[in-house]
């Protein structure tokens, strides 16, 4: 079973580049349209990145409710958001979820550990071309 091992911001930057498509949109990142060492530096404000097996995870820790974190995966594998969220619950105490999925993603991982759906920014990323929608989706550990 794959276990979850922390990135560097400078890994982390390179794994998301070579996610594409699947890292537009992570943690408020665009790999598509920023370099390396910009996604690096964004990612060291405050960001953790971690790998399970093929999937690029990340958090977010709200410093203004820090049992709320921002979640993002760069794949549906329930398995690798599930480690996430463990590992958020038990070593950051984090009770509550939330993450910004793009349309165009698969949000089933997310749907997996009890997120809903509670809102939709209507145009609020532009990628190719265009202004896209964005799903927020939410849960809380003991929906989880």
């Amino acid at each position: 079973m794959p276990e979850l091992e922390l990135l560097t911001p400078s890994a982390a930057a390179a794994a998301l580049t070579a996610a594409g498509d699947d890292g537009r949109g992570f943690l408020g990142l665009d790999p598509v349209t920023q370099n390396e060492p910009l996604l690096a530096r964004e990612l060291a404000g405050g960001a953790a990145a971690f790998r399970y097996a093929d999937t690029v995870l990340g958090c977010r820790v709200n410093p203004d409710q820090p049992r709320q974190a921002e979640v993002a995966a760069t794949t549906a594998d329930p398995d690798a958001l599930g480690a996430l969220l463990d590992f958020l619950h038990t070593y950051q105490r984090c009770t509550s979820f939330v993450a910004l999925v793009p349309e165009s993603l698969d949000a089933s991982g997310y749907r997996a550990h009890g997120f809903t759906e509670t809102g939709l920014l209507r145009s609020h990323r532009f990628a190719a071309g265009a202004y896209r929608d964005v799903r927020v989706l939410h849960t809380a550990r003991d929906a989880y």
